[in-house]
């Protein structure tokens, strides 16, 4: 009987070690456009809704401040493909805090037409 409860307790120990590894944050790859497709589809597919907005903001400040810059010479629209050299080899949390870390604010946000 002991013998029973030692192998039963011992299996679920390892089961739940087997459940609970730990993977690794997916990180962009901007080497080409393709790669950065694929990397940013599964970056985006790990998180939930509040993470995609977030990610989306984190996004919108660093390009926003890119485009501030004078430097900015890729035209006067942006998205994660056209910041593809700034998000290489990022992970989710690295995003979020450079856009976090722009200092810019979004202030005044009005919303026009049938949104809500």
């Amino acid at each position: 009987m002991q013998t029973h409860r030692f192998t039963a307790v011992f299996l679920l120990l390892v089961l739940a070690g087997c459940a609970t590894t730990r993977t690794t944050a997916v990180r962009i790859d901007g080497s080409s456009p393709a790669a950065f497709d694929a990397s940013w589809k599964a970056l985006v597919a790990t998180l939930n809704q509040e993470q995609q907005a977030k990610l989306n903001t984190a996004v919108f400040l660093i390009g926003t401040t890119k485009l501030h810059n004078s430097g900015y010479k890729e035209g006067d629209s942006f998205g994660p493909e056209t910041l593809r050299t700034e998000l290489d080899g990022k992970t989710y949390d690295e995003i979020i805090k450079a856009g976090a870390a722009t200092g810019t604010k979004i202030i005044g946000v009005e919303h026009h037409g049938d949104a809500t």
